[in-house]
């Protein structure tokens, strides 16, 4: 009977579903705009344009930290640039912060079978909004931990007095697999967290492995997190070299180094948002917003084709 009883459920249920009417995916775009957008595609990835309005805000303005003059001048070379493809372009004032980055070194002075009297120079930049270590530097042993459940259970006892590194790798298959966002989210908790972390258990300082997925000596830093009630340790990140080695060095005996950040963080300066409109002229009261930022956190040479490079892009295919 229970049999019986079952068979005629799912008897009904099958019946029921294929009496459903299944509803067409709606018609979002024709087919003359899908043409007309693959065709905006096509142009853009032809052009060199975004390639040459990125050499000059990289290597003509440079490094543009905010409140910088090159970020001022950055923000009135972009409004021109705008206003040269007929864009209706206004400047909003606001304030940015004004944060220095100072004096960065560090060099590894004792690790495991060193030649007599000899150092490692350590590439590394400090994280943004960083404190300064003292002016003549801090020396530390180096613990190097994957990621914050290990720098738990190795607890106060093996943290305090010591600076962290935070070696935490860079998940390239997941970018590869189409996923890039997912996996920096995954390796900037720890450029952004790591500090407080490690503060926590006593640590003197934090470095944090570069985030992003190139392997090479080049140092990709980024803003730094501070907590009300923690104490404030300087920060800084490391390239994937650096990183590589230290923790290399660390699985054979006991890693110091000698680190020295002069950052200063001043009062927050005047600045601008660039706003530029393109008036739709079949919908112009409808808005499609594309933003970025033209500031940058590099004190070298920065080539970002994720930002105001490819906003300027937009208005000059349409």
């Amino acid at each position: 009977m229970k049999l019986h009883l079952l068979f005629l459920v799912v008897f009904v249920c099958v019946i029921f579903s294929f009496g459903q009417t299944v509803a067409p995916t709606p018609l979002l775009y024709s087919d003359a705009t899908i043409a007309e957008m693959q065709r905006l595609q096509q142009a853009a990835v032809n052009s060199d344009y975004a390639y040459k309005q990125t050499g000059y805000l990289s290597n003509n303005i440079g490094a543009r930290l905010s409140g910088s003059p090159q970020a001022e001048r950055s923000v009135q070379w972009v409004a021109e640039q705008m206003r040269k493809l007929g864009l209706d372009v206004r400047l909003q004032p606001c304030m940015v912060p004004h944060w220095l980055r100072g004096e960065e070194h560090g060099e590894l002075i004792e690790w495991d079978g060193m030649a007599a009297g000899t150092t490692q120079k350590v590439f590394l930049a400090a994280l943004g909004g960083s404190i300064a270590t003292p002016a003549e530097g801090m020396t530390a042993e180096i613990v190097v931990v994957k990621d914050f459940d290990e720098l738990a259970r190795l607890g106060r006892d093996k943290i305090v007095g010591k600076i962290v590194l935070f070696n935490f790798k860079f998940d390239r298959e997941l970018q590869a697999s189409g996923f890039g966002g997912a996996a920096y989210g995954q390796a900037v908790q720890y450029r952004f967290g790591g500090a407080m972390a490690a503060a926590r258990l006593g640590a003197v300082g934090v470095l944090v492995r570069s985030a992003g997925g190139s392997q090479n000596r080049l140092v990709h830093t980024g803003s730094m997190g501070y907590a009300d009630g923690v104490t404030k340790i300087p920060g800084a990140a490391v390239s994937y070299e650096d990183a590589e080695k230290i923790a290399w060095l660390a699985a054979t005996g006991k890693v110091k180094i000698k680190l020295t950040l002069t950052p200063q963080t001043l009062p927050d300066a005047p600045s601008f948002n660039v706003i530029a409109d393109l008036k739709g002229s079949e919908k112009p009261d409808e808005v499609v917003i594309v933003s970025g930022h033209l500031d940058s956190w590099i004190s070298a040479t920065v080539r970002s084709m994720t930002g105001p490079e490819s906003l300027s892009r937009c208005p000059f295919r349409l």
